[in-house]
């Protein structure tokens, strides 16, 4: 019996190494994905930022062009001034350069808002354009290393798989059957361990009685509660 427990025992530590594996198989393709999503939000964000201060730049282009207007206006206006013969018609002209000239500081006035904005803009895009090659980095520091993992677990799983079946051979088909229905509805914990007087799977209070049968390890015990196989911590468990 004492060989059929150890037995059981070395199962459970290559089942939970098999666990982390399939853990593992769910979490790597997730953290690959998310360091692809950096690089992809980052490009994104960059793109934002330029498109941000073309707008910008489109503005500024404008309200020059609405400057050069008004100052060419200006001057035919002013060539305009030694012809006319009324005082009314000189007056007329001199109001309408005083307006031009106003609009003109106007847009000047816009134009220097628009040159802050655009100063902020290229900051921004410098700060944009770091944290894209610090995503890009990133990707190239781990991408390779994660794909190496996620083609390697299937390998880890089949031969820790392997490992735990040639254990399993050694024990009653009785027992290995009821060994398998708990991994797989116990949430990959056949074997649990006594902590405190209670079973390490579901908390349930080990009777006295079975304590005593859990230190003499002469037959197999099972959680009265959660069915589960119940044992007495004779090694740590790895790690590995």
């Amino acid at each position: 019996m004492e060989s059929q427990l150890n037995i059981l025992e070395q199962m459970q530590l290559l089942d939970n190494k098999k666990g982390r594996y399939l853990a593992l198989q769910k979490e790597l393709p997730k953290q690959l994905n998310e360091i692809n999503e950096q690089v992809e939000q980052a490009t994104v964000n960059l793109l934002a930022g330029e498109t941000e201060k073309a707008e910008i730049n489109k503005q500024q282009r404008a309200l020059e062009s609405d400057i050069k207007t008004h100052q060419d206006q200006i001057r035919k206006y002013s060539g305009q001034l030694s012809e006319v013969k009324t005082n009314k018609e000189y007056k007329a002209l001199n109001s309408e350069i005083a307006y031009l000239k106003e609009k003109i500081s106007e847009i000047e006035s816009r134009l220097l808002e628009l040159m802050e904005k655009e100063n902020e803009a290229k900051a921004k895009i410098e700060e944009l354009k770091q944290n894209l090659q610090a995503a890009e980095a990133n990707k190239r520091d781990k991408e390779g290393d994660l794909k190496a993992q996620i083609d390697a677990l299937d390998a880890q799983i089949q031969a820790t798989l392997a490992e735990r079946n040639e254990m399993a051979v050694k024990l009653p088909q009785a027992l290995l059957k009821r060994y398998a229905n708990l991994i797989r509805h116990k949430d990959n914990l056949a074997v649990a361990y006594s902590h405190d007087g209670s079973c390490g799977g579901c908390g349930f209070v080990i009777r006295q009685q079975m304590r005593i049968e859990l230190q003499l390890r002469n037959k197999i015990v099972y959680c009265e509660n959660c069915g589960r196989i119940l044992m007495e911590r004779q090694r740590e468990e790895t790690t590995e």
